[in-house]
């Protein structure tokens, strides 16, 4: 079981804070009920959908500002050392490894994975370099770590999915040894370089200097956003991080507190707006470089166009560490063909 930093005895109960996630303006509800039965026939017949998306626009922005400030205050509690300050331990010793870390829930057997998920270990496991590749499952991860038993408790919950589990020990991973984190759907297609492998922290950010900003929020305008309303700015599928990273201990310590008090996910991109706020508010002398992250995303936006050799060598040029997602009936010369055939 976690040992626990209890320097206050005060500290606030799962009670006190159970509902500080769950505040939602008006708008918000009423846009969510006209989403579920019976009211999506009617919403979505009679309104136009340029005018859904306007006003699922307004509501995720509102969302979002909720449990920006949710996070606020929790943030200043931490400050205050009136909820948890964790400690993890290492229950294995790597020295001075250099390591990589990755994590499928269901087992890392290739023969049952999915197709690009299969994909994308493959190019790590060619790209690797002088790291030690490290992926875990659910059999294994306490091999590794002893997280507090509010998490596997609260696991049992169907809202706290795999993907939000693994958020959590991407994080536990790198403040307890360090090292780069990768989700499963990370590809490279070469090393990671010198200056973002040896960042004492990095993740990929949101550039004002991004090109194509109107494509990238209509590819995908849940993600993508420029406006200063918008507070998610950050991929979390590759994390670099030294063992104790004052960012990553401190998220860390913020999920577990989530993890400990909340019953509900507010909103899919809870993390990221946790580092939002973080980062900006909090934590602005602690900023890594910021390199784009529509750029990690550039060979995904492509996956099923047809395969250009020129266009592949242009991304290429940019980035070589790509964010993809599932793909299915590919046309046969795209550019996600092409990288069966070649990775």
């Amino acid at each position: 079981m976690q040992t626990q930093n209890n320097q206050n005895s005060t500290k606030l109960d799962s009670n006190n804070l159970s509902n500080l996630f769950s505040y939602e303006t008006d708008f918000v509800r009423l846009i969510y009920k006209l989403h579920k039965k019976p009211w999506r026939i009617l919403y979505f017949g009679f309104i136009p959908k340029k005018l859904r998306k306007k006003y699922n626009l307004i509501a995720d922005r509102s969302k979002q500002a909720s449990v920006a400030d949710a996070w606020e205050k929790i943030i200043n509690l931490y400050q205050d050392n009136k909820v948890e300050h964790f400690q993890l331990k290492p229950k294995k010793a790597f020295l001075d490894q250099k390591i990589i870390w990755q994590y499928w829930a269901q087992g890392v057997n290739h023969g049952h994975l999915p197709e690009i998920v299969n994909l994308c270990f493959k190019s790590v496991d060619k790209y690797c370099a002088d790291y030690k590749i490290i992926r875990l499952d659910d059999s294994n991860i306490n091999d590794y770590l002893d997280l507090p038993d509010f998490v596997y408790l609260k696991k049992q919950n169907p809202e706290f999915k795999h993907a939000f589990f693994a958020d959590l020990i991407r994080l536990a991973l790198l403040d307890v040894y360090g090292g780069i984190w990768l989700d499963a759907t990370i590809m490279l297609t070469s090393p990671i370089q010198e200056n973002i492998a040896n960042s004492d922290f990095f993740m990929f950010q949101r550039s004002s200097e991004a090109k194509n900003q109107r494509y990238w929020s209509e590819y995908n305008s849940d993600y993508f956003g420029w406006d200063i309303n918008h507070r998610i700015n950050v991929l979390n599928s590759f994390i670099v991080g030294k063992k104790g990273n004052i960012v990553i201990h401190t998220c860390l310590d913020l999920l577990l507190n989530f993890w400990k008090t909340q019953n509900n996910i507010p909103h899919y991109f809870f993390f990221q707006i946790l580092f939002d706020v973080l980062i900006n508010k909090y934590f602005s002398d602690q900023q890594s470089i910021v390199l784009d992250d529509t750029l990690p995303h550039l060979l995904q936006s492509k996956a099923n166009n047809f395969y250009d050799q020129t266009e592949f060598n242009r991304i290429l040029s940019l980035i070589n560490i790509h964010k993809m997602t599932y793909i299915a009936n590919s046309p046969q010369n795209s550019f996600y063909n092409y990288l069966k055939d070649n990775i």
